[in-house]
């Protein structure tokens, strides 16, 4: 699978004329719906996740967590190429001090990661507030109903680097989820608690 990059991807960018997304914001609970999130490409292309056909994943992204480094690199990346065609990921960038500085630079930060899928640029806190998160790298499953069937950390990464001072991981918890959801079986561990960097808001 190519990688994308500013050139080849559709950088979204959440619409700054989008009223409110929902009048009372999830609850974490299991199998919440997830509201209407319409965003818009610097194309102009309209695109709405919960409108979005299948699998989704969708995790919240920052230019400087290291946190979110290294679950791509362990977890995220690997899982997109996986189940390529089956299942859509989406990254969201929604730290106001990352989307407050200088734009040039962030779409440069964007691109060297090489993620195979479109990153979100979530300018109002749209996503990040309907979905109620609260870290980077904060993953959420959705399925075709547009049920949240998974949310947390997508595996022990930060947990096992704190103890083992090295990258690696032992719990694989989003493949965990993806592959119960996909066998269509339930996911054993819907909640997983979410660990990382904290998302900055206005």
């Amino acid at each position: 699978m190519k990688p994308f990059s500013i050139s080849t991807f559709a950088l979204l960018l959440v619409s700054a004329t989008l009223a409110p997304a929902v009048a009372a914001p999830l609850t974490a609970q299991a199998s919440a719906t997830i509201p209407s999130l319409p965003v818009v490409s610097v194309t102009g292309e309209k695109v709405d996740i919960a409108a979005q056909k299948g699998w989704r994943v969708v995790y919240f992204w920052s230019a400087d967590c290291p946190c979110v480094r290294d679950c791509e690199r362990l977890s995220l990346v690997h899982l997109a190429e996986k189940y390529q065609g089956k299942v859509a990921f989406y990254a969201v960038e929604s730290n106001a001090t990352d989307l407050a500085g200088d734009r040039q630079a962030l779409m440069a930060n964007i691109s060297i990661h090489h993620l195979p899928y479109p990153v979100l640029l979530d300018m109002n806190h749209v996503i990040a507030d309907a979905l109620k998160a609260v870290s980077t790298p904060q993953t959420f499953l959705i399925s075709p109903d547009n049920k949240i069937v998974f949310q947390g950390a997508p595996d022990d990464s930060l947990e096992f680097k704190s103890r083992t001072g090295r990258p690696g991981m032992t719990k694989a918890f989003l493949a965990d989820a993806l592959s119960q959801s996909l066998a269509g079986l339930p996911v054993q561990a819907p909640f997983v608690k979410s660990v990382g960097c904290g998302i900055v808001r206005n």
